[in-house]
């Protein structure tokens, strides 16, 4: 048999085509990848003679009408995802997850191609509670977080190869798998790095709360999986791929660490990360009972998958010490500035650093196809798809009265107050065991003054069938986060003060201390975001060059009002470099404030604006940035 093999010189893809050619050693495997950040031909290296590789983008017709020629199954494993880049370059997930994938269906339907297989992930069904026994299933209607594009972006993904079925007589199927863990993944991942880090001798970080839970399965049970999907699976279905396996993120540092055979005290907790959903976990049933799969590593041996994977990174540094240097280049929406991801290996995030406007205009714009607004406009039609047809799915918004469903999908179709209804379709039939009746009010202010807020009143119902009200408030913008930036300014390469703002707040109308940021516009990324924030919030403009940014560090995400709405701003320490002209005459341990505007306070005196300041974004970002360790500075 004659497969390609679609982003196989990834993890997964790469495991998978190992997995094949011990298997079936007589197969011709062909490779289409385009060695993007994730992508490392070193993965194949051991195998070159016996794959034909091919290093193109997915979206290239011609290239892939050459690689898909004569073949008798497609396997596509190629996509975008590395959360971070997703962020800050929303529309390259687009390209890549969603028209590459319509690219690979349209040539294989030209080839002849009679066999196509798509793999996805369990990220297109949301998050899952906390605490519950909840799993995924392949029922579970898709309802991905909004500030995760890549879950987003997966998700439209599989429904075009879902729609390319039911149009064409195409042999399709789909895999939605969970973390996969093993030989070869990418060394900012989380096993990865917590071996890596205990070789370094560098803690290992630990993000959060550590209870956010993921549902591990070893690459080689993923690779069987889809095996058997290919030999027994039956066309248009969609199999969950899992391992019964959900565990939280500490358990998962702290077991490693034990067969390491390191002290516990090498955990160090950090801030949280971004999009860091609190729990997945898959019902494998449909695959294991109709097709006959059964994971070979599973929970009761997953010690002993761990084993062999500590092993692995032990015994392959010269493999994975590279690709900590590795870098991704990412350019706001103008395309005047340039950065590259690099991980962070003290947090366990990436990390951001920006090089200068000129050395970079040349570069950017051969990427401008990236950018079309097309995928934009495509991103909130799906969003808005998915989210009414999750919100429908719900008892009690079927129960609701005409009139108010009619207010809510008006709500909808308001870019500014969309997050509202993407907030709504995440309230479950449920709350603390009673039953959600219906949606009985919904007030807001009048849209002439712009609606921030919108408060909604559910009908409840206990076990003996007692009802009441109960209120829940949402931004406008629903669970999709703002964000807060703490500017540190940099001058001949000492940074030596914070930039906020003073302003007027409402409601109380008092003068007080706050960050900059907000909430974000639609579309918009947080490289553009931050942009156009420094300009509004502190008048720091980087297209006048007043500044130059140099360093984006994520300092977690932050719940300012737990319980009362599902929104959790992100906190961002952003280091930048200050015109010589700007500010000249503030020195070194000056202080300067204008009545309404900038504020520069000296970094050396972080104690006296703790005390002056009582913003919690503030005092948080403070925090955390001096906990965090992200900056060597001594704070006296």
């Amino acid at each position: 048999m004659k497969l390609l093999v679609t982003g196989a010189a990834g993890f997964i893809g790469a495991n998978f085509v190992y997995y094949w050619l011990e298997k079936y050693p007589k197969d011709e495997i062909r490779i289409i990848d385009s060695l993007t950040y994730a992508g490392n031909i070193e993965n194949l290296t051991p195998i070159k003679n016996k794959i034909k590789f091919f290093e193109a983008d997915i979206n290239d017709n011609k290239a892939v009408a050459e690689a898909i020629a004569g073949v008798d199954v497609v396997i596509n494993f190629a996509a975008e995802s590395h959360v971070d880049r997703a962020i800050f370059d929303p529309s390259s997930y687009w390209h890549t997850n969603v028209h590459g994938t319509l690219t690979l269906l349209e040539e294989a339907k030209r080839a002849g191609i009679g066999r196509f297989h798509h793999v996805s992930t369990d990220e297109v069904y949301g998050e899952l509670q906390l605490g519950s026994k909840d799993k995924f299933t392949e029922k579970t209607a898709y309802s991905p977080r909004p500030d995760n594009l890549y879950a987003l972006s997966k998700a439209e993904a599989d429904k075009i190869v879902m729609d390319f079925y039911h149009n064409n007589d195409m042999f399709v199927t789909i895999s939605n798998c969970s973390n996969n863990y093993g030989p070869f993944q990418f060394p900012e991942k989380f096993i990865p790095i917590i071996v890596a880090n205990l070789i370094d001798g560098i803690k290992v970080p630990l993000h959060g709360d550590g209870r956010n839970e993921r549902d591990w399965i070893h690459t080689k049970d993923h690779a069987s999986a889809i095996d058997l999907i290919l030999q027994k699976g039956k066309s248009g279905e969609t199999y969950l791929v899992g391992s019964d396996n959900d565990r939280s993120n500490a358990y998962i540092a702290e077991k490693i660490v034990d067969l390491y055979g390191a002290d516990q005290s090498e955990i160090r907790h950090v801030p949280d990360r971004h999009s860091n959903d609190r729990r997945y976990a898959i019902d494998a049933t449909k695959i294991i009972e109709e097709l006959g799969w059964k994971p070979i590593i599973g929970r009761d041996n997953f010690d002993e998958g761990l084993e062999e994977t500590i092993k692995w990174y032990k015994d392959n540094q010269e493999w994975w010490r590279p690709l900590l240097k590795r870098r991704a280049s990412i350019t706001d929406n103008n395309k005047t500035l340039s950065a590259f991801i690099s991980l962070d290996r003290e947090t366990g995030k990436t990390k951001f650093a920006f090089g200068k406007v000129e050395k970079t205009k040349q570069k950017l714009e051969k990427n401008s196809g990236h950018h079309l607004k097309k995928h934009f406009v495509e991103q909130n039609l799906v969003r808005y798809e998915i989210v009414v047809k999750n919100l429908e799915s719900k008892i009690w918004y079927k129960n609701t009265d005409n009139d108010i469903k009619k207010k809510v999908k008006a709500l909808g179709l308001n870019p500014a107050t969309f997050g509202y209804l993407e907030d709504l379709a995440s309230r479950e039939d449920k709350i603390n065991g009673d039953k959600i009746l219906r949606l009985a009010k919904v007030e807001h202010a009048n849209p002439e003054f712009g609606v921030y807020g919108i408060a909604s009143w559910f009908e409840v119902e206990n076990h003996d069938k007692e009802k009441r009200m109960e209120g829940y408030y949402s931004w406008g913008w629903g669970p999709k986060s703002g964000a807060k930036i703490l500017a540190l300014i940099r001058r001949k390469g000492e940074i030596t003060h914070f930039a906020f703002r003073r302003e007027q707040k409402f409601p109380t109308g008092t003068i007080e201390y706050n960050l900059a940021g907000g909430f974000p516009k639609l579309n918009e990324s947080v490289l553009d975001f931050i942009i156009r924030s420094m300009n509004k919030d502190l008048g720091l403009s980087v297209s006048k060059r007043d500044i130059s940014i140099s360093e984006i560090i994520s300092l977690g995400r932050m719940s300012p009002d737990t319980g009362m709405t599902n929104n959790k701003p992100n906190i961002y320490a952003v280091i930048v470099d200050l015109d010589d002209e700007k500010y000249k005459d503030v020195q070194k341990g000056d202080k300067f404030e204008e009545d309404i505007g900038i504020v520069l306070w000296p970094i050396s005196e972080m104690a006296d604006i703790v005390n002056k300041c009582d913003d919690a974004y503030f005092l948080a970002a403070l925090a955390r940035f001096k906990l965090s360790g992200v900056v060597d500075i001594k704070l006296q």
